[in-house]
């Protein structure tokens, strides 16, 4: 059964915040699941580094 009084346009301004989160929330989520990809993919093409290092403690790839 339905409410008896409905007021649709108080019931969108109060839905409004929480929904406006949902969607920032899903953008984010996104924008991170795509970065981790091409992260993920970049990587792949990257040569195998060396267990020796330089001074600045990055491994160096020959």
């Amino acid at each position: 059964m339905s409410a008896p009084h409905t007021n649709i346009e108080r019931q969108q301004r109060r839905h409004f915040p929480a929904l406006a989160g949902i969607a920032l929330a899903v953008l984010v989520g996104g924008i991170m699941g795509a970065a981790m990809t091409y992260t993920a993919i970049d990587r792949a093409d990257a040569p195998e580094a060396t267990g020796v290092s330089d001074a600045t403690g990055q491994p160096v790839v020959e």
